[in-house]
């Protein structure tokens, strides 16, 4: 029963502190006064005007600061960040979201490719095979080769098997000497590449690397075949050319080799040295022997009595072996026919692999194409490149709305300004509404003066006109006496001048201030955005010539082979285009008939050595023809790199 009665009361008497709370939070934001102390207006306002003036002043100071809010949160702005301590996963996430503008500069320029990129190869398997090694070559070598027909496989089987080893280790150890020359070679970047950009950089390079490599090799082994031709080169195996003694003298006949060639529609004679060495023919297994000197069309076709399926016999061994395929060398029936020596171990048969290679390729092909490569890839590593290019700082930008502190900063500095601002505007503004008012009514005829509707208007009606030089008077005093640092106690005369003396430096610096600050705001260029979609060409030269160095054109293929871009048209001296470089010109020589035992005539005649002459210019001209297309041809296919236009 006791806590029943309390309970009213209790409540009752938080009920009563709660409504005189109330009451005085109300009357206080009545009698609220920011005017009563004010130094320029507390005495030209009355007490009623100094509150209205209070309540529009917190108004218009609260629409103020809602504004600036607004604007400061509709704005977008540039934002730039800049990181010091960051990890990969910390790079790499910040590219997914900002791939325009991150960069982090390398400290590390310049980064050798072994650091990063591991190369691996992988030849053809004849390339590591018994049929190269010297056991296998000297088991196939004859004293006797020669005393067999020019056609027969054991006239020149060793010699080609020993040229097969040779194109082996060439294109080993030019894959070899390549490789370590690409990891001692330097990738200069002056920022981290994002992982898709590294990959699609040395997917480039290497491939670029791989080509040039390829050429590189096959106009070595073009020039050496060139040279041994124009050397006249006399093979030991009477192959093409065929050294006969004339019995009685010292005179010696040589005799140009000659090969058949038959088509599907004729059968022609191919001579060794016009042809350059390159004449061929099936090989296999002849019991007709015949000297070179008898050899026509026909009978150079002689039927053999076995064939060696893809072995071909020609001019030269290297040329005929690199004309031959591999055929023979997957069949171990083929092979027993080779080993023809019974006391020699024979071979196991090349496994039929899943080789890049048909079986029916050629071994020009293979080493032309490829250095008999099945396999040449790189592994790049990005963590080893991030780590060697070891960024330290990360920057980036991103287009957005001010931040919450942005927006508290700004209105927290702007509340000093305004506060004063509209201390100082509103009551004039208010006077200057009165004023108005005051006018019009002034001016509004009376339709009954002597019965007024209102003790205002009859207060206005008889109020005196305001005085221009009262008005005067008052502004001058009031700006002499302006004094923001007024004490309420104080009443000293030399204390007043100094408070007045400082209000006027204040307002002087302020000004200042104000002045500096809408200069500046004026000089300063604010750097704008604009976004135009798939720009022709003659709006990217426009815009280049008007922003070139803050236009950015990003490319959507960040790899372009050099003959989109470019056209490269050699010109050459006129001889290489001439007659005297024409098959015409050249047959003249051959057609002369002359005494060939007169030896001034030999070394001096140039009807002799002319069709030498112009051979090797023609030579000349075409080696520097191929020499030239091949340098286009890795040019072009090489690819340009670039993310910008």
């Amino acid at each position: 029963m006791k806590n029943a009665r309390n309970s009213p009361t209790t409540r009752s008497v938080t009920e009563s502190v709660y409504v005189a709370a109330r009451s005085r939070l109300i009357r206080a934001i009545r009698e609220l006064n920011v005017f009563s102390d004010h130094p320029l207006w507390s005495s030209a306002l009355t007490h009623a005007e100094q509150i209205l003036n209070t309540r529009l002043f917190f108004f218009v100071l609260v629409i103020s600061i809602l504004t600036i809010i607004a604007y400061a949160s509709l704005r977008i702005r540039t934002h730039d960040i800049t990181l010091e301590n960051f990890s990969l996963g910390d790079f790499e996430r910040l590219e997914a979201l900002h791939p325009h503008t991150l960069s982090a500069p390398c400290t590390q320029l310049s980064i050798p490719y072994s650091t990063f990129v591991n190369l691996s190869s992988e030849f053809h398997p004849i390339c590591s095979s018994f049929f190269i090694s010297d056991k296998w070559i000297s088991s196939l070598f004859l004293p006797n080769a020669t005393v067999h027909h020019l056609l027969d496989f054991r006239t020149f089987t060793f010699a080609q098997f020993r040229a097969l080893a040779l194109l082996c280790r060439t294109a080993r150890r030019a894959v070899k000497s390549a490789q370590h020359t690409f990891a001692s070679t330097h990738l200069v970047t002056h920022r981290a590449f994002s992982r898709a950009e590294f990959i699609r950089i040395m997917d480039v390079v290497f491939n670029n690397f791989k080509r040039n490599t390829i050429v590189s090799e096959k106009r070595i082994a073009a020039l050496t075949s060139l040279s041994i031709v124009e050397n006249r080169v006399i093979s030991a195996l009477r192959t093409n050319y065929y050294i006969q003694s004339k019995p009685g003298t010292r005179s010696y006949l040589a005799i140009n080799g000659v090969y058949a060639r038959q088509s599907m529609t004729n059968k022609s004679n191919c001579f060794c040295r016009p042809a350059g060495n390159r004449c061929v023919s099936p090989a296999g297994i002849f019991d007709k022997w015949m000297p070179p000197e008898t050899l026509n069309a026909t009978q150079s076709i002689a039927m053999s009595r076995t064939q060696i399926p893809g072995l071909m016999s020609g001019c030269l061994p290297l040329e005929s072996m690199r004309q031959s395929t591999l055929e023979c060398l997957y069949n171990q029936s083929c092979i027993n026919i080779l080993n023809f020596q019974l006391q020699r171990p024979r071979p196991k048969a090349l496994k039929t692999p899943r080789s890049r290679f048909p079986i029916n390729a050629t071994i020009e092909s293979m080493f032309d194409e490829s250095l008999f490569l099945e396999s040449w890839q790189s592994k790049p590593n990005y963590e080893a490149y991030f780590a060697a290019c070891a960024p330290r700082t990360l920057s980036y930008s991103y287009v957005g709305p001010v931040s919450l502190a942005t927006i508290f900063t700004v209105c927290v500095s702007a509340f000093g300004g305004l506060v004063i601002a509209w201390q100082l505007i509103m009551p004039a503004m208010i006077k200057l509404w009165k004023r108005i008012v005051w006018n019009r009514r002034r001016r509004k005829p009376v339709a009954a003066p002597n019965n007024p509707t209102s003790i205002e208007e009859a207060i206005l009606s008889v109020a005196p006109r305001p005085l221009n030089e009262a008005v005067v008077a008052h502004a001058h005093r009031t700006i002499f006496t302006f004094n923001l640092f007024s004490q309420d106690d104080d009443n000293d005369p030399e204390d007043e001048r100094a408070e007045i003396i400082a209000t006027r430096l204040y307002i002087l610096f302020l000004l200042i201030g104000l002045i500096i600050l809408g200069c500046y705001t004026f000089i300063t260029t604010h750097t704008n955005t604009y976004n135009f979609d798939s720009p022709s060409m003659d709006d990217f030269e426009e815009l280049h010539l008007q922003h070139s160095s803050g236009l950015e054109c990003q490319c959507t293929h960040m790899s372009i082979s050099h003959e989109r871009v470019l056209t490269i048209i050699p010109r050459y001296h006129e001889i290489c285009t001439s007659e005297f470089l024409q098959d015409y010109w050249l047959s003249y020589f051959g057609a002369v008939q002359l005494d060939a035992f007169e030896l001034s005539f030999l070394t001096n005649d140039f009807r002799v050595s002319g069709q030498s002459f112009f051979e090797l210019l023609k030579i000349f001209c075409k080696t520097t023809n191929e020499t030239i297309q091949n340098a286009l041809d890795v040019f072009y296919s090489n690819r340009f790199f670039t993310a910008n236009a």
